[in-house]
C-alpha cells in the first residue's frame, strides 16, 4: 500500500514455500523469513547465537539430545513459536528431517573432552560428516561449521 511498498520483500524463493517474506519492524516480533537450524544451541555459544538469531526475527530450530529441560532457556528468548526445539537429531534420518524444514544451517558439535555417552570420534567426526553429508542433499543458502579449537 503506497509507495516502497515492495521495498519489504524479499526475492529468495524457498524450497516450494514461495518466498521469503518479512513482516514487522527489526526487533524480537518481527519475522525475517529465516529459518535456522543450530545444532548444538544448548552449549555456551549456542546460547548467545540462539539470542541474536530470536532478536533478528529469525525462527531457530533447535535439535537437541538430552531430555526435553536442555532447551527451556532458550524458548525465551523469542515469541511464541519463534524457537522450536526438535528431538534427537543423531541418526541420519533426524537429521535430514531438521535440514528438510531450514533455510541456514549453523552446526556447533565439538567437545574438548570425552563424555561417557559420546567419543571423540562420535561428536568430532561421525556426527559432523552426517550433517554435511545430509546437508549437500538439500540447497540450503548457508552453512556454518565451527569446530572446537
Amino acid at each position: 500500500y503506497g509507495a516502497g511498498a515492495d521495498d519489504h520483500g524479499c526475492t529468495i524463493v524457498t524450497r516450494g514455500a514461495g518466498p521469503i517474506l518479512r513482516k514487522g519492524t527489526v526487533g524480537r516480533s518481527s519475522v525475517s523469513g529465516i529459518i535456522a537450524a543450530v545444532f548444538r544451541a544448548t552449549g555456551f555459544l549456542g546460547h548467545y547465537l540462539v539470542q541474536q538469531l530470536a532478536k533478528m526475527g529469525t525462527q531457530v530450530l533447535v535439535p537437541f539430545r538430552g531430555c526435553e529441560d536442555s532447551t527451556r532457556h532458550l524458548k525465551l528468548m523469542g515469541d511464541l513459536g519463534q524457537v522450536v526445539p526438535m528431538k534427537n537429531p543423531i541418526d541420519e534420518d533426524s537429521v535430514k528431517a531438521v535440514m528438510a524444514k531450514a533455510n541456514v544451517v549453523i552446526n556447533l558439535i565439538g567437545r574438548e573432552f570425552e563424555t561417557r555417552n559420546y567419543s571423540f570420534e562420535e561428536v568430532n567426526h561421525a556426527m559432523v560428516s552426517i550433517a554435511l553429508k545430509v546437508s549437500f542433499l538439500f540447497t540450503l543458502f548457508f552453512i556454518v561449521h565451527v569446530e572446537f579449537l
